[in-house]
């Protein structure tokens, strides 16, 4: 028989305690065993019994059940509660032939019952189909244990490519959203730096009128010097400097806030590490979304919100839930051929299903039955080559799923497409 790790390489090289209060049974079996097994210890009580038990290993016990301090019944009962790598296989020995001990034995654990006196060939022919019985139970037993451990690598390595893919198809659609985003930022950095460069200006003229301010007040009553001032009034034109400049600053302040809120929108929904479950307002997440995608969507659909404003918080990975909401805005807006309408809307369901519902919903193109079977497929996508992935829905599908919530789609050709997505309040334990 092939060897394994803590199984006898052979039966000879098996490992076997006798246990017997009678020095003339633990003799006789001893002598029995010796002929074919080299590694024999003896015991003379349950105690000393339990004591060899947890100082060495052994792969049998030849047991007695009526013994002084413990019998075979209490070792049979302790050793189950006791820190041992491998359990023995257990044969009762014993003079008692009553049934209810037989049967109280093996319920204790014990692999087989031997009633003295016994036959020496016999019980040497159960001894041998016991060990045999254990070699290949333990042989079993580290294949499974070898087998789980590459299913717990295999299922590691699963998730990890997973993660990757998750992260892929959001770079990427940062990649396709990158265009639109960057012009998003640049309309309010243009006008920003537009504005300083007028403000330049005008602080300039407004300098050189207070120094002329100045001059005047060192001959006041001059008429030619306040005609100087008012002629350099005029040229500057002081009542339009005054509410320009104000615009100008309202208008930089605004286009500085506008920037401000599509970066750190931008910062929620490209975290790459964020696994951590928090509350999230989907109200908000779908605020932000539509900043981040306003580029993708303006020229195409004109977007209808019905947020509920009591909405509930939801237990989330925020970075998945942006991902999962932009992934369907944006299909709903290339669903639309030329100008459409997108309807999003959020609301609670009933108290005791404890979750809400947010809709999707455009007025595009609509899909057929048979792609609409398909579209949470790992890379299935209608989109020429080198438009997409084919990852979207089906990362969104895996995330829903993974918050224990649910995506289902009503979809009709010429009519448009309703994702539906249900997700619970909490996740529970």
């Amino acid at each position: 028989m092939a060897s394994q790790a803590n199984a006898p390489e052979s039966f000879e090289s098996a490992s076997i305690l006798v246990v017997d209060d009678n020095p003339v049974n633990r003799k006789v079996l001893r002598y029995i065993l010796q002929s074919q097994y080299a590694h024999l210890e003896t015991a003379e009580d349950g105690e000393q019994c339990l004591h060899r038990l947890t100082s060495g290993r052994f792969d049998l016990v030849m047991l007695d059940l009526n013994m002084p301090l413990k019998s075979g019944f209490d070792v049979l009962q302790e050793v189950g509660a006791m820190p041992l790598k491998q359990r023995p296989t257990f044969i009762v020995v014993s003079a008692d032939n009553n049934p209810s001990s037989i049967s109280r034995a093996l319920r204790l654990g014990a692999s087989d019952y031997v009633s003295t006196p016994f036959n020496r060939d016999e019980l040497l022919a159960r001894v041998k189909t016991h060990l045999a019985l254990r070699s290949r139970e333990l042989d079993l037993e580290n294949r499974v244990k070898k087998r789980t451990a590459q299913l717990q690598a295999t299922n590691e390595k699963l998730r990890e490519a997973q993660h990757q893919l998750v992260l892929a198809e959001k770079m990427a659609s940062l990649g396709q959203l990158s265009a639109g985003i960057a012009h998003e930022i640049n309309n309010p950095i243009g006008y920003v730096a537009s504005n300083l460069d007028s403000l330049k200006h005008y602080v300039e003229d407004l300098v050189e009128l207070i120094g002329e301010y100045q001059q005047v007040e060192a001959y006041i009553g001059d008429e030619s010097a306040r005609r100087q001032l008012e002629q350099k009034c005029q040229a500057v034109n002081l009542p339009f400097l005054k509410e320009d400049v104000r615009q100008l600053i309202g208008d930089s302040l605004t286009g500085v806030q506008r920037v401000k809120q599509i970066v750190s929108d931008l910062k929620v929904f490209s975290h790459p590490e964020q696994r951590d479950w928090e509350a999230l307002d989907l109200n908000d997440c779908i605020r932000s979304v539509l900043n981040i995608v306003n580029s993708e969507i303006k020229y195409k659909a004109d977007i209808v919100l019905q947020l509920d404003p009591n909405l509930p918080t939801i237990a989330c990975i925020t970075t998945q839930m942006y991902q999962v909401i932009t992934n369907l805005v944006v299909n709903a807006a290339q669903a639309i051929e030329k100008h459409g309408e997108i309807r999003i809307s959020t609301r609670s369901l009933k108290p005791s299903q404890d979750s809400i519902e947010v809709e999707i919903c455009d007025n595009g193109s609509g899909m057929s039955q048979a792609v609409k079977h398909k579209i949470f497929d790992p890379f299935f996508t209608t989109k020429a080559v080198g438009q997409g992935t084919g990852l979207g829905l089906s990362i969104s599908y895996g995330i829903i799923e993974g918050h224990r919530g649910s995506i289902d789609v009503d979809t009709r050709p010429g009519e448009g497409t309703c994702f539906t997505l249900t997700l619970p309040i909490s996740q529970g334990e």
